[in-house]
């Protein structure tokens, strides 16, 4: 991916977006769309930091540009690609300042005594016979492409419908990994026969390497902030301190690269146990939790989340031999019985600030194989039937 090449494809678009402005004129979203593309551009320059504002606009930019809408002069970088370059940009703006953060996949047993708030609890497989047909044929298909060696599930306890079976009696090492380890026993006990349970090793890895630092981070700054606008201007300013580099990410503690490597289900969850974080340490100042899900917090969070997502993303495509990745993509709640077609009860949402998860994937991937399919849960509690629809798309890369 070129940073250069991208910088020159945000120049031109934004050169040509104020031209087709000063002759056709444009509304007010049109101006706040021009303003975007100038401040992503001075970003790429490594002049100031990305923020969580630029999401949107980032995300509408580069589905453009994949749209084949443009011509081909201005490339059709992904997301995922304008994720790579700002990073680029931010080590570039960063390069005499101290690293604060690192990438710290393991965990001690003290450690995960304190980060209750991103235990994944107990798997619980899909009711949905569909959803989990079409899973679990993606993922077999998968591993019969591969060669029968090693096989590394990240994050296995995000989809107990994986085909935990087949794949253990396919490879000669399959390796789970997760926060917890005693439901990861529990699944292997309920998922994988007695006679192949000696192939699969159980790893407590946590896929984002930032979860004990969080949540160190969160108690010091609440702990020695003075009132409910210190801790969030001092949660704030380490959140934005966030360094890392997608370079620095792995799968696995083990070295090797596995066979095949499979995030199912994992991606739009990454960093969800934040907000937790942060309101379970407001709680115990007395202080108001819903501070977590305001600003200055919430728009910090959502684009740290983004950027662990693609770190994940990277990780599976350098660290693999081959990779399955499964998500959900986006969700829209239904109203009416799960059996008819439903009326929508608000927008669809993007999970992961883009509207196909190929627009995630960087132009280092080569795609294999993808698929996608609708996922519709009931939403019980409501005094009306409503069901939530999810879109999910999965790719071997």
């Amino acid at each position: 991916m070129s940073r250069s090449g991208f910088q020159k494809s945000v120049r031109m678009f934004h050169k040509f977006s104020e031209e087709t402005m000063r002759r056709r004129g444009g509304d007010q979203a049109g101006q706040e769309s021009i303003t975007a593309l100038a401040t992503i551009a001075t970003v790429l320059q490594g002049e100031q930091l990305f923020d969580a504002s630029l999401l949107e606009p980032l995300a509408a930019f580069t589905n453009l540009l994949q749209s084949s809408q443009l011509p081909p002069d201005f490339g059709d970088y992904s997301f995922g690609d304008a994720i790579l370059a700002i990073e680029e940009a931010h080590a570039e703006l960063r390069q005499s300042a101290e690293q604060r953060w690192e990438f710290a996949p393991e965990l001690t047993d003290e450690a995960v005594a304190s980060l209750s708030d991103f235990m994944p609890g107990p798997a619980v497989p899909s009711s949905a016979p569909d959803h989990t047909a079409k899973l679990r044929r993606f993922v077999l298909d998968a591993a019969q492409k591969a060669e029968p060696g090693s096989a590394l599930v990240v994050g296995a306890l995000a989809c107990p419908e994986l085909p935990l079976a087949e794949l253990a009696a396919r490879f000669q090492r399959l390796t789970l990994s997760d926060l917890d380890l005693p439901e990861l026993e529990a699944l292997v006990q309920s998922a994988v026969p007695e006679q192949h349970r000696e192939r699969v090793k159980l790893e407590r890895y946590d896929v984002t390497g930032s979860y004990s630092a969080f949540a160190a981070g969160v108690k010091e700054s609440v702990d020695a902030a003075a009132g409910p606008a210190d801790a969030a201007q001092r949660l704030a300013s380490m959140l934005e301190s966030y360094d890392v580099g997608s370079g620095s990410a792995g799968l696995s503690l083990a070295e090797e690269k596995p066979n095949l490597a499979i995030s199912a289900m994992l991606l739009s969850g990454l960093g969800q146990g934040y907000s937790r974080c942060i309101q379970s340490a407001l709680t115990a100042r007395g202080w108001d939790p819903e501070g977590a899900l305001r600003e200055p917090l919430a728009p910090a969070l959502e684009l740290l989340r983004c950027l662990v997502a693609q770190h994940h993303v990277q990780a599976l495509l350098r660290r693999a031999k081959s990779a399955v990745l499964i998500s959900a993509v986006s969700e829209v709640e239904l109203r009416g019985a799960p059996g008819g077609k439903g009326t929508p009860v608000s927008e669809p949402v993007d999970l992961l600030h883009v509207e196909r998860l190929e627009e995630r994937l960087p132009e280092i991937a080569e795609v294999q194989a993808e698929q996608s399919w609708e996922w519709r849960q009931d939403r019980p509690g409501n005094a009306e039937k409503r069901s939530l629809l999810t879109l999910v798309e999965a790719v071997l890369v």
